[in-house]
């Protein structure tokens, strides 16, 4: 059934989107998993469709557009209701807010998962950012995204150290950049 979950989303999203965000999340989340000891395939459903309300109708409040729609999607697929509210649960806490916070293991993994994935590929995220605003809007806007990222939603030990060196690479390439700003 997993299978069936990876191409719904895949269908859904646009190629780039799948490539380089949902593909890096559910491979951080499985490896986060297996060394924390938790259901590799719940979480890797939950990492999945983390994203599927952004996906399906947008940024906007994605985190809870995307709840009634993973719900439906998992139905369809006929998984059980605790496996299903476990993923709803992990999509409304993703995004590191005070008002939804992950509650489980799963939901922890998930949320790191997210900001690990954007490690990855700042350098994508920089360039789809500076497309629509000025280079120096778009430095600001960068220093914001890894520093929330950084202090808000890598809480778990495990997710730092896989992401310390990166992280300090970034700092230092923005540091250097802010100077001429």
């Amino acid at each position: 059934m997993l299978e069936k979950i990876r191409q719904v989303v895949k269908n859904a999203a646009e190629e780039g989107d799948w490539k380089y965000h949902i593909v890096p999340v559910a491979s951080y989340a499985k490896k986060l998993a297996r060394i924390l000891k938790v259901d590799e395939e719940i979480t890797e459903l939950a990492a999945l469709l983390h994203d599927i309300g952004r996906i399906k109708f947008g940024p906007e409040n994605h985190e809870i557009t995307g709840v009634p729609e993973a719900e439906k999607i998992l139905k369809e697929h006929n998984y059980p209701q605790d496996v299903i509210d476990e993923v709803k649960h992990c999509i409304e806490s993703h995004r590191g807010s005070k008002d939804i916070p992950p509650r489980t293991i799963i939901a922890k993994i998930v949320a790191n998962a997210d900001a690990m994935a954007h490690f990855d590929v700042f350098p994508v995220f920089f360039y789809l950012r500076s497309k629509d605003s000025s280079f120096e809007d778009a430095i600001k806007w960068a220093y914001e995204k890894l520093d929330h990222d950084w202090k808000k939603k890598l809480t778990l030990p495990e997710a730092r150290k896989m992401m310390e060196e990166k992280y300090k690479a970034i700092k230092l390439i923005l540091d250097s950049t802010r100077a001429y700003i």
